[in-house]
């Protein structure tokens, strides 16, 4: 880690860890849970959703919406742990989706596969 950095992250699980770029519009949130299990938050300004990867998953993107004006992960199973920090960063990144059209999604080329949908 160089001078720069302020944390780096190593990968729990089997499954080949994705690379999510830092850049300047993107919230990160990063949970690790009692087990071991962990689970990045991401969310780019200029988009109405965001994608939750959980370890345990494969770090399969999962698309994160807005039902209410809480936090929908569509199928994804969270514990209390984990659904209690999906709330707080969906509540920290409110003011970024303010103004923002529904139909503003994800693609894929921003450095993050797309979520799939109904996740």
């Amino acid at each position: 880690m160089d001078d720069q950095e302020l944390m780096g992250l190593s990968n729990h699980h089997a499954s080949l860890a994705p690379v999510i770029e830092e850049r300047p519009g993107r919230y990160l949130g990063y949970f690790e849970n009692r087990f071991g299990e962990q689970l990045v938050f991401v969310h780019d300004d200029g988009e109405a959703d965001a994608v939750v990867l959980l370890g345990d998953l494969g770090w399969e993107p999962c698309r994160v919406s807005d039902v209410g004006g809480l936090p929908d992960a569509g199928d994804v199973i969270l514990n209390d742990e984990e659904r209690a920090f999906v709330n707080a960063w969906w509540t920290a990144t409110r003011w970024r989706r303010e103004g923002v059209p529904r139909a503003a999604r994800r693609d894929g080329r921003d450095g993050l596969p797309g979520a799939r949908a109904g996740s």
